[in-house]
């Protein structure tokens, strides 16, 4: 064999051995993910799985079973089967937030494979981790997924009437509530008309009380006033009889 041959070849049969490793420790981690899963230990599946992926990051198996394991985590913490990852969050928000997790795998997987079993199945544990959330429209998208490859699954066309059913009543208790809202503002906006309404009559009461309070004139001094008013119109009239009385007089023409 040719020297430059030899080392070609020898390139080559490196290439292949490592391939064959990292092939081989992709499954191997995918095997020991199952096992655990299969054992209960669904958190060091997850890691098993997560190590699979990062030997090789499209390995659809790895990210379904992924998803799968996160979404039976999120279960079992919503149940309250296992605590939550962080003591200071409820068990539903972080439920909520691992079911998050499995439905972008799901999803991943579904996006990427060209196998319609696999990406129907992908699509239909989507729609129940969205589901689980309470995220019922992003339920209603994967479930509709699944239907268009296959019309005949009664699974997801059960869960799909469920997450409809759940839908309707989310969005007429949002409105329920929206009216409740508007109500009691209306109902404060009210209140506070009537407030204002009120101190408006009250303080024109208080305008009369006082009002009513001033000291009254008796009957002798209204009497006096118009006596006085009399009297005073009885000059006024004197006045102006001597006023036209001194300009009716004839002139007197200068005597030169």
């Amino acid at each position: 064999m040719h020297k430059e041959s030899r080392y070609i070849y020898i390139l080559f049969s490196l290439l292949i051995i490592g391939l064959t490793c990292f092939s081989q420790e992709e499954k191997m981690a995918l095997r020991k993910g199952n096992d655990a899963y299969h054992s209960g230990k669904i958190l060091e599946a997850s890691n098993h799985y997560k190590k699979s992926l990062n030997s090789k990051q499209n390995y659809y198996k790895a990210n379904f079973n992924l998803g799968d394991a996160l979404y039976k985590t999120a279960s079992l913490i919503k149940s309250g089967k296992i605590a939550p990852p962080n003591k200071k969050m409820t068990a539903d928000s972080a439920a909520n937030i691992i079911f998050d997790q499995a439905s972008e795998q799901f999803e991943i997987v579904a996006k990427t494979v060209s196998h319609a079993d696999t990406i129907q199945k992908a699509w239909h544990n989507y729609g129940n981790s969205k589901l689980m959330q309470g995220n019922y429209e992003d339920a209603i998208f994967g479930y509709k997924k699944v239907l268009k490859l296959n019309s005949k699954d009664e699974d997801t066309r059960y869960n799909l009437a469920y997450a409809q059913k759940k839908l309707a009543e989310q969005q007429k208790n949002k409105k329920n509530k929206d009216d409740k809202k508007d109500q009691n503002q209306k109902d404060q906006e009210k209140k506070e008309q009537d407030k204002k309404e009120k101190e408006n009559i009250n303080n024109q009461n208080n305008k009369d009380k006082q009002e009513a309070q001033q000291p009254q004139m008796s009957k002798e001094q209204a009497e006096k006033m118009l006596n006085a008013l009399k009297n005073d119109e009885k000059k006024m009239q004197s006045l102006r009889k001597k006023k036209s009385d001194a300009t009716q007089k004839p002139k007197v023409e200068k005597d030169w």
